[in-house]
Order: structure tokens, then sequence, then C-alpha cells
């Protein structure tokens, strides 16, 4: 069996769990992860990811983070975008903190746009990490969303490696401890 479908088949079985919606939002986050080589092919598997999760009785919405740096920078000043991207160095000292409260005021505002009442039964399915690699850390993202209660469930595509409760973005970062539930290929 291909790896998507292993990892597809591991999803089915988590997804069809009850999930604990009085959990904080760190232990009610999902990381499917995959290898860093297989991105395209499980962006293109997203939708069974959607049709596993309806069929068990919850809700699903998408949020694509690719691009969302160039939108980022959509949001300067002409002449600050300008001088910004004219240096590298300061393209990384505007990315923290500004990239990471762009990207977690984003995904804030997709998961309080459900209603209460169905949000809390909605798994937010999140993509387009690898656009993020040399801008922002998946886990400094997380972080902005901490002291927000917000409800459902946020399942990361993450193309990375997990090792214990270690994960490594594009298995070339420094991996970073984190209390979410791994879905992975193997049972």
């Amino acid at each position: 069996m291909a790896r998507a479908d292993q990892l597809l088949a591991s999803y089915r079985r988590h997804v069809s769990l009850t999930p604990r919606t009085n959990l904080p939002l760190s232990q009610r986050v999902w990381f499917i992860v995959y290898p860093p080589e297989d991105e395209r092919r499980m962006v293109n598997r997203i939708p069974e990811f959607e049709i596993a999760t309806r069929e068990h009785g919850l809700r699903w919405h998408h949020l694509d983070l690719k691009g969302a740096f160039a939108d980022w920078i959509d949001t300067f000043d002409p002449d600050e975008r300008d001088a910004c991207l004219a240096e590298p160095a300061i393209v990384e000292d505007y990315a923290d903190p500004g990239l990471l409260d762009y990207l977690g005021e984003r995904l804030r505002t997709a998961m309080t746009a459900v209603p209460p009442q169905i949000a809390t039964t909605t798994v937010f399915a999140v993509s387009g990490l690898m656009d993020l690699y040399d801008f922002a850390h998946v886990s400094g993202v997380l972080e902005t969303l901490e002291a927000d209660r917000l409800p459902g469930i946020l399942a990361l595509f993450f193309p990375g490696d997990r090792e214990g409760n270690t994960y490594r973005f594009l298995g070339a970062r420094t991996g970073w401890n984190y209390l979410a539930t791994p879905i992975l290929t193997e049972g």
C-alpha cells in the first residue's frame, strides 16, 4: 500500500474516535505527518481526508497557507515592501513576529467564523506549510493560538518527521516537542 493510502487509513481510524472538545487547543491538534517528497501527492489527496471526516459525522474546513507569505507581504506599504524584499535579512526580522501574527490571525479568523455550536465538531485542516519554511516555524504559529479558546480540531498536513513527541519540519529544522496527536503511515 502506498504511503498516502496508509496515511489516509490511519486518519480514518483516528477520525472515527469521538473528539474530546473539552481539551485545550494544544491537545486538539492533529499532525498528519508525511515525508516532504510526498507533499504534492498529499495535497491532491486532501479531498479524500475531507470525505473520511464527513463520513464520521464531523465537519470540515480547509485552509491552505500556500501563498500566505506573499499575501502577508502584500499588506505592506509599497515602499516598505520594496525595501524589505531588497534585503533578505530584513525579511527574517519582519517575519518574526509579523508573519507569525498574520498567520495566527488568519487561522483564528477561519476558526471563529464557524458558528460555535458547529465549530466544536469541525476539523480545521491546514495545508501549504511548506511555503512557511524560510520565514516561520510551525510551532511559532501554533503558539500564537495558545491563549485563545478556539473550538474544533486543528489538523495540520505536516511535511516532515516525528520521533517521540518531537516534530521536525521538512526533516531539516530542529525539532520541537508538542502535545499534538500524530497521524502516521505506520499502524
